[in-house]
C-alpha cells in the first residue's frame, strides 16, 4: 500500500546524518510511496547543501518551512501552521523527523493535523539521547514510532520513553553498496597519492577534530613504524583543528615521511578509499552510524575500531576487523598484526565486503523502515487530546 510520507530535516548542511535520509527518502519513493522531503534553506554562497545534494540525487526538497534549528518563535509558529497545513491538506499518512528541532515542529504539527499522521523519530546518533524533561515530553507526548541505528541505544531510549516493544525498530545504517565496491584500480589511486606497491596503507576518514583520538593514533602509527617500516597512513578529511590535532603531532612525531593528508575528497573519494588496506576509526563524530566504517567494509576493507559508540555493534572482532580499547599499545598490534599478514588482511576483506551485502543494503533499511510504518499505522492506540496543542 502506497503511503504519503513527510521527512523533515532541521538543518541545511551536508553532514552527520543527512545523507543518510536523503538516501532513505529515494529508496522508499523506489518502493512506490509519496516522499516529501523538506530541508532548511542553506546560504546561497554555501554549495554543499542539503538541498543542492538532493537535488543531485534526485530528490527535490521543500525549502518554505523554516527548519532553523534555533529558538525563534515567530519562525517556529509559522512552521506548525505551515506544516500542519501540508499536513491535513496532502493527507500524509507519517511524518518523520531527524533531529530535535524537527521534532518539536513535526511533532506539535502532526498532532494538531486532523488527519493525526504518525509521528516517527530516527536517533542517528548510535548512542542514546539525553534523557532530559525535553526529550521525555518530545517522547512520551508526540511519539509514535522510534527507529534507531544502534540495539544498544534503542533499548536504553525505549525504555526511558516508555514505548511498548511493537514502537521500536533497529536499523543497519546503510549505504551504496554498487558505489562502494572494489573496482580493481586500486594501484591508480594509490601511486597519485605516492604508494608504492609494498606499502601497507592505514587508512582513517574522519574531520580533524581535538575529540576524534589522532594523538593515540599517531603514536600508535609512530610505535607501529618500529616494528613495520613499510606502513603509510592516508588522512581522508578537513578540520578547523588540523594544524594542531594532526599535523604538528605528525611533524613531532618524525612521521611526515609517512603521513599522507589527502583533504577532503568529494569526486574522487571511492578511489581514495579503494587505495587503503586498512581502515581506522577511533571516534563516532556526528553521524553516529559511522558510514565511513561501512562504506569501507562494502569496500572490502578490514577494519580496526574502538571500543566505543556503535563500532563493536559493527566490526565482529578477529572476523571483519579488530575491536579494541583505544591505547597506542593496544592500536599498535592490531596495526602491526594486520600489516604482516596479508592473508589475513584479504580473508578479514572479504568478510566485511560479505557483512556489508547482508546488513547494510538501502533496499533492505528501506523495506524494514515500511514494514514499521504500516505495523505502527496497524496497531497505533487511540490518540489523546491536550490543550491547545491537540496532544
Amino acid at each position: 500500500m502506497p503511503l504519503r510520507i513527510l521527512h523533515l530535516f532541521a538543518d541545511w548542511k551536508w553532514t552527520g546524518p543527512a545523507e543518510p535520509t536523503v538516501n532513505l527518502c529515494l529508496a522508499l519513493r523506489a518502493r512506490g510511496h509519496d516522499v516529501t522531503f523538506a530541508c532548511s534553506r542553506g546560504p546561497r554562497h554555501v554549495l554543499q547543501t542539503i538541498a543542492g545534494k538532493a537535488r543531485e540525487r534526485g530528490l527535490e526538497p521543500r525549502l518554505d518551512f523554516d527548519l532553523r534549528r534555533r529558538f525563534r518563535p515567530l519562525a517556529i509558529l509559522r512552521d506548525l501552521r505551515a506544516i500542519e497545513h501540508f499536513v491535513r491538506t496532502r493527507a500524509i499518512q507519517v511524518v518523520h523527523v531527524h533531529l530535535s528541532h524537527d521534532h518539536v515542529v513535526g511533532g506539535i504539527a502532526a498532532r494538531r493535523a486532523p488527519t493525526r499522521p504518525l509521528l516517527v523519530r530516527t536517533n542517528h546518533k548510535g548512542v542514546p539521547l539525553e534523557p532530559h524533561r525535553a526529550n521525555d515530553f518530545l517522547f512520551r507526548r508526540l511519539t509514535d514510532g522510534y527507529v534507531g541505528l544502534s540495539r544498544e541505544a534503542a533499548r536504553t531510549d525505549a525504555e526511558f520513553a516508555g514505548f511498548a516493544p511493537g514502537q521500536v525498530w533497529t536499523v543497519e545504517g546503510a549505504v551504496d553498496l554498487d558505489r562502494f565496491r572494489d573496482r580493481g584500480n586500486a594501484g591508480e589511486a594509490r601511486a597519485r597519492f605516492g604508494f608504492l606497491p609494498e606499502h601497507v596503507v592505514l587508512g582513517i576518514v574522519a574531520r580533524m577534530q581535538r575529540h576524534r583520538r589522532f594523538d593515540v593514533l599517531l603514536e600508535a602509527v609512530r610505535k607501529a613504524t618500529d616494528v613495520f617500516p613499510a606502513l603509510r597512513v592516508l588522512i581522508v578529511g578537513r578540520g578547523t583543528h588540523r594544524r594542531a590535532v594532526a599535523r604538528e603531532p605528525v611533524r613531532r612525531l618524525g612521521l611526515e615521511d609517512r603521513v599522507v593528508f589527502a583533504g577532503y575528497r568529494s569526486g574522487d573519494y571511492v578511489d581514495a578509499l579503494g587505495a587503503i588496506d586498512v581502515k581506522v576509526f577511533l571516534v563516532p563524530g556526528s553521524d553516529g552510524s559511522c558510514r565511513a566504517v561501512r562504506e569501507a567494509m562494502a569496500m572490502g576493507k578490514p577494519v580496526i575500531a574502538a571500543r566505543r559508540g556503535m563500532l563493536p555493534e559493527i566490526v565482529a572482532d578477529g572476523e571483519t576487523g579488530r575491536v579494541v580499547d583505544d591505547t597506542p599499545e593496544n592500536l599498535a598490534e592490531a596495526i602491526v598484526g594486520l600489516c604482516r599478514d596479508p592473508a589475513l588482511r584479504r580473508r578479514m576483506g572479504l568478510a566485511a565486503r560479505a557483512a556489508a551485502e547482508r546488513r547494510f543494503s538501502l533496499a533492505a533499511q528501506a523495506e524494514t523502515i515500511e514494514r514499521a510504518y504500516l505495523t505502527l499505522l496497524d496497531r497505533r492506540p487511540p490518540l489523546r487530546t491536550w490543550g491547545w496543542l491537540g496532544i
